[in-house]
């Protein structure tokens, strides 16, 4: 019989085949064009850290209220995380003494961030249903105030988990080796969770669960990474004694290059859920009709 000699998995299709799938992956991400939508996402994201940061500071500033108590809260949070010094000579007393100042205007921040983060979490997240839309090949049809409405969501969920995700991971760099596996796991499973919501939510077709899941796991995979090698170089190289410094320099735009490698990463998330919902497919119309 023709073609008898040619090997199961050629003979099956790509879908039936590892080197296939990512193959698939790859020419899917380079007919979309990921770096280019990765770049977007990456200059909306990088506008949305400043509010979500200002709203951050002033629900803390109201969670420890205000007066002499408030600089002592926050002082004992800054000395968990900013590095001991030997004597008494806080070097850091320029850092400590900013933060409080910014945390006790919190009625200032709240006037100033809620409206902008409203705002550049329409953009941002309307970007990343623009860009998942894109790679799983369809048109949003939801109503404008629809897709608002989501998008809004998908910031609150997302501020909410970032912020636990970061914390556990300070505590990673922090703890012993045991509070370091759970606090690692905890992050992974955090960040786990946050994409297996977008990749369900933002897509205008519905992308089945275990779909989404697959995505989601190999996004907070990659990102969890990045974040890791990103957060051991600001704790050997990084100096917060002093804000200019080259060390700094480089941080900062490490920060950058991390969000658009965390970026690429969500995207290509995309395109692996899409792979892996047409290799499903073809192997159950394959199974039809053998």
């Amino acid at each position: 019989m023709r073609g008898s000699g040619a090997p199961p998995s050629a003979s099956r299709g790509w879908a039936f085949s590892p080197f296939g799938f990512l193959r698939r992956v790859f020419l899917g991400g380079y007919e979309d064009n990921i770096p280019f939508l990765a770049s977007a996402l990456t200059f909306d994201a990088l506008l949305w850290t400043l509010p979500l940061l200002l709203v951050a500071l002033a629900i803390f500033g109201y969670v420890i209220g205000t007066g002499a108590e408030a600089g002592a809260e926050v002082r004992a949070v800054l000395a968990q995380f900013l590095p001991a010094t030997p004597d008494d000579s806080r070097p850091f007393a320029a850092v400590e003494d900013a933060l409080v100042s910014v945390v006790r205007s919190r009625a200032q921040l709240s006037i100033y961030g809620v409206p902008f983060f409203v705002w550049l979490s329409w953009r941002l997240f309307g970007s990343v249903r623009a860009a998942l839309n894109e790679v799983f090949d369809t048109e949003e049809t939801r109503r404008w105030h629809v897709g608002k409405a989501i998008d809004l969501g998908l910031a609150l969920t997302a501020a909410v988990l970032i912020t636990a995700n970061t914390a556990m991971t300070i505590l990673v760099l922090r703890a012993p080796w045991v509070g370091r596996f759970a606090a690692g796991l905890s992050a992974y499973v955090m960040a786990t969770l946050l994409f297996f919501i977008v990749y369900t939510v933002a897509p205008s077709r519905k992308v089945p669960w275990d779909t989404a899941l697959v995505a989601a796991l190999f996004a907070s995979l990659g990102f969890e990474l990045v974040k890791r090698l990103y957060g051991l170089y600001l704790l050997q190289f990084a100096t917060f004694d002093r804000v200019i410094s080259n060390q700094n320099a480089v941080a900062l735009l490490l920060f950058v290059l991390w969000v658009y490698t965390s970026a690429i990463i969500f995207v290509a998330g995309g395109e692996v859920a899409e792979t892996y919902d047409l290799a499903r497919r073809q192997r159950e119309q394959r199974a039809l009709l053998a």
